[in-house]
């Protein structure tokens, strides 16, 4: 008998939890707005939320501005959207790699890493790696490079713009500025990006020259400076963290 008392006292609280009306509305210090039931509480750390999608978050009590009750109707919350608001403040990093086509084609793969100081904004850096032919000769190169990143939604999908400027350290090839400019959508943890980008440098010609002025002259060999620019169109698939 006290087993099955207890079973249907078990059966009961469940059903209250996910049978709320209203729900609460947790106010984060970043601007995010969270909509769900509070399920688990822990004393100065961390408080656990369920959202109408099932979805379960927790935060940190020191990241919450205010908890409050809302009366909503049950349509409501069904259709609410989940409590993802974009990326938390914080160290976040990226892993992805490029393909190239254009004056030169090939691949990169590059690492970067920063600060979200909201849910929209991302400055960082990041290293790579570049292989690549330029139509004369193969490239290869470390772009070491100044990330800049805006989120045009603050929803767990958003599409957003990208840019990149640093250095192109030549291991074959011509050394110089090394800038990226791209626009893309992200998808949870996964993004994808189209853009161009640009290396400008200085490229080294060799070539004979005679003076026509000393007859006893020979042909000396000098070395000729030029600049170098190189345009391509760039595809970039990313994992975030």
């Amino acid at each position: 008998m006290k087993k099955l008392l207890l079973l249907v006292v078990m059966l009961i609280a469940s059903m209250s939890v996910f049978s709320r009306t209203s729900p609460e509305t947790v106010y984060l210090k970043n601007g995010s707005i969270i909509k769900g039931v509070i399920v688990e509480y822990q004393p100065e750390k961390s408080v656990k939320i369920l959202t109408a999608d099932n979805s379960v978050f927790v935060c940190n009590v020191g990241d919450i501005e205010k908890v409050t009750r809302e009366p909503i109707n049950v349509l409501d919350v069904k259709t609410s959207t989940s409590g993802y608001f974009g990326p938390q403040k914080g160290y976040r990093f990226f892993l992805a790699a490029d393909q190239m086509v254009g004056d030169m084609t090939g691949f990169k793969f590059t690492t970067t890493h920063g600060a979200q100081f909201n849910n929209k904004i991302f400055l960082g850096g990041g290293i790579g790696f570049c292989i690549a032919d330029d139509d004369m000769e193969s490239y290869l190169a470390i772009p070491v490079y100044a990330d800049f990143r805006f989120d045009i939604l603050n929803k767990r999908s958003t599409p957003f713009v990208e840019a990149r400027a640093g250095v192109a350290f030549a291991i074959e090839g011509t050394t110089g500025f090394y800038g990226n400019i791209s626009v893309g959508g992200r998808f949870k943890r996964f993004s994808l990006l189209t853009g161009v980008e640009t290396l400008q440098g200085t490229e080294n010609y060799y070539r004979y020259e005679y003076d026509s002025e000393d007859p006893y002259s020979m042909w000396n060999y000098v070395d000729c400076p030029e600049p170098y620019r190189a345009f391509s169109f760039v595809t970039r698939f990313a994992f975030e963290f």
